[in-house]
């Protein structure tokens, strides 16, 4: 079994001391320390510090950072610096590069520009990794190491010459024979046949579209290279120091999640948090990374929490108003961080990231974000041990996948607005205080209320076997247009859709259409109306399956046919929905499937509201957040319990949160 972050809460930031002149990290650290963190997070972006020519290695700077750390007592995760190396690499090594999909290097002068197969930049890599490793080994400091930096970070493919001779043996060892890939593949579509390894490419510039299993395999290729490369730096540093943790932060396209953490050799997942990536966006978009993170690894850890304003060459985000920094951190402590670290302690005076603010300025001032920051580790300290670990509670899941994932992103593109349908879900049900989860294939679905499918187009018997038996233990299942489309080589199932579901979901599409970026009404029972969008379906039940809304439209493909359907099976059901769903339409089935499953809200409060709720067994823990700039109550909370942040007793089962304002209230 993995193990995981240690007891408690740790609290701290990232800093970068090859960043500043040496006579500055006393005082840095001494800072750090006196503002109540605990950790910093260091070394992941200095390999040019490190070894500035090939094989001759320096550790002074940060050796004398970390007896600082030992004199001021605090611990260290370590990175390892391979996302972004030194000038020398490049010019020495050009075959480490990583090639975009026209065929053009990435040459040195910005970051994650090495690809994954060379055998030169792995064998660099495990050089630095293992120079790194010997040298701290018996460091004491030091309680884990973050695998290099954001994989996939900026660019997620690359069409180096290595990486086309790693496809090939990667799908020979998938196939065994070129026979099983044309037929995997379908090659005989436009006469796309290979009679050799040596004929196949990765994917590159065409006349026409591509072949989707092609792609799909490229991007099964593409994250298990990342998770070979993670492995390889986990073993390096577990020979060194066995009771070393390993982590990496963060989960980019073209890698997949569950994958990594157990390929990867992770002992925890650790996310990087920026909620304002999403602009002005409502607060559960704030919360997406975080379920995602919840889902792989719980608890996670976050590296690199918002602390300012953010920006590149390109683009700059607004700064946190007054508390909202706060705001932030405890709704990522919430989802299930154990540790936090800010990103970061000052704001670097150039470079890529000279916008990108710190805890304090490059003016050196103490700011209103360190003091936030102080704030919230006051408050930590305050807080029980046993709520670290307590899980949270279960009451809804919708179900992501990493192949579904790609063939909506690079093959099935033509609906692009019906990808974010999963985030939709969990924001209806988020924003009326129910328990909502991001879950895989491979994940325990154990205390699950509501399982939601949004289009999953690929799958296998095994999915099948799972959801259905969710749904026979009492489990109200959803599932979207165009589910079972395909089989696992991407293929369009040669069935009655759909597919794999029609037996157990009691229905099949006998029409279906593209709706132009149009919607459709539909009517539920009672008279009420809603839409669905993108892609409609008509829809014959079988085995005596309830019709639950049907076609309210003159459009003489859908005019009154069924649009959703009910399949009894076992002590729960299927929901089938013929379409995608726009907001409305997950606002009226939200409601609809609250009252299948006897679900109800953890508080009484309006959407702006944010509720966790998290459970030690000896004590509840409701975590509340307000997400609006004005005051917002609170109603409906146990009638003996205290707020934790402010040790007040609740009178009345009412609490009133002010603006961006935070309670953690026990039972």
């Amino acid at each position: 079994m993995p193990r995981t972050l240690p007891d408690g809460f740790l609290y701290g930031v990232c800093y970068y001391p090859e960043h500043w002149d040496a006579s500055r990290h006393a005082s840095d650290i001494q800072r750090i320390a006196a503002a109540g963190f605990e950790y910093i997070r260091i070394g992941e972006g200095a390999w040019g510090y490190f070894e500035p020519v090939e094989g001759q290695y320096r550790f002074d700077l940060f050796d004398n950072v970390l007896n600082l750390c030992r004199k001021h007592g605090l611990k260290v995760i370590f990175g390892t610096p391979t996302y972004c190396g030194p000038a020398w690499i490049a010019r020495n090594y050009p075959e480490v590069l990583r090639y975009n999909f026209q065929r053009i290097p990435m040459e040195h002068g910005s970051r994650r520009n090495y690809n994954y197969t060379s055998p030169k930049y792995i064998e660099l890599s495990d050089k630095i990794c293992t120079a790194l490793a010997e040298h701290y080994r018996r460091e004491k400091q030091i309680f884990a190491w973050q695998l290099d930096n954001e994989f996939n970070c900026h660019m997620d493919v690359s069409y180096a010459p290595s990486d086309e001779a790693a496809f090939r043996i990667w799908l020979q060892e998938k196939y065994g024979t070129i026979e099983k890939l044309n037929k995997a593949w379908g090659t005989a579509f436009w006469s796309q046949q290979y009679n050799d390894w040596s004929q196949i490419l990765l994917p590159h510039p065409t006349a026409a579209h591509p072949n989707p299993s092609h792609l799909l395999d490229e991007s099964r290729f593409i994250s298990d290279m990342v998770c070979r490369f993670a492995r390889r730096q986990a073993d390096i540093l577990r020979k060194a120091n066995p009771k070393w943790l390993i982590t990496h932060n963060h989960l980019f396209a073209n890698v997949d999640g569950p994958k990594l953490v157990h390929d990867g050799g992770l002992d925890f997942f650790s996310h990087d948090q920026y909620p304002l990536f999403t602009g002005e966006g409502n607060w559960t978009d704030y919360a997406h990374g975080l379920h995602v993170a919840r889902s792989l690894s719980f608890p996670y850890a976050v590296m690199e929490q918002q602390s300012g304003p953010g920006g590149q060459l390109s683009y700059l985000h607004r700064t946190p108003r007054q508390g909202q920094q706060r705001l932030f951190t405890w709704q990522s402590i919430a989802h299930g961080a154990k540790a936090l670290s800010y990103f970061r302690w000052r704001t670097c005076p150039y470079g890529a990231e000279q916008h990108w603010h710190g805890l304090i300025d490059q003016d050196d001032r103490d700011s209103r974000r360190l003091a936030e920051a102080k704030t919230v580790g006051s408050e930590i300290a305050r807080l029980p041990k046993a709520l670290w670990d307590a899980p949270v509670a279960r009451a809804v899941a919708v179900m992501r996948d990493y192949d579904n994932d790609v063939n909506d992103t690079r093959i099935n593109t033509y609906i692009p607005d019906g990808r974010w349908e999963l985030g939709r879900w969990i924001g209806e049900f988020a924003g009326r205080q129910i328990p909502t989860d991001i879950v895989w294939p491979s994940s325990n679905l154990k205390g699950y209320k509501i399982l939601i499918l949004p289009h999953l187009k690929i799958v296998d018997k095994a999915l099948v076997e799972k959801v259905t038996a969710f749904a026979q233990a009492g489990g109200v299942v959803v599932l979207g247009a165009q589910s079972g489309l395909k089989d696992r080589n991407c293929h369009i199932v040669e069935a009655v859709l759909p597919g794999l579901w029609r037996k157990v979901a009691g229905v099949e599409v006998e029409d279906w259409t593209m709706l132009d970026g149009k919607t459709r009404p539909v009517k539920l029972g009672g008279d009420r109306n809603f839409t669905l969008s993108l892609f409609a379906e008509r829809l014959k039940p079988t085995r005596g399956t309830e019709v639950l809304a049907t076609w309210d439209t003159d459009d003489t493909l859908l005019a009154g046919a069924p649009a959703i359907t009910r399949a009894k099976v076992g002590k729960g059901s299927i929901i089938y929905v013929g379409g995608y769903c726009p907001s409305e339409a997950t606002d009226t089935l939200a409601d609809e499937l609250m009252e299948m499953a006897g679900l109800s809200s953890l508080v009484d409060a309006t959407p702006r509201v944010e509720a966790i709720s998290r459970d030690s067994g000896k004590h509840k823990y409701l975590f509340l957040m307000n997400h609006s700039t004005k005051p917002e109550q609170v109603r409906g909370l146990p009638e003996k319990c205290k707020e934790l942040l402010t040790a007040q007793k609740v009178a009345g089962g009412t609490l009133t949160l002010p603006a961006y304002g935070v309670a953690i209230v026990e039972s």
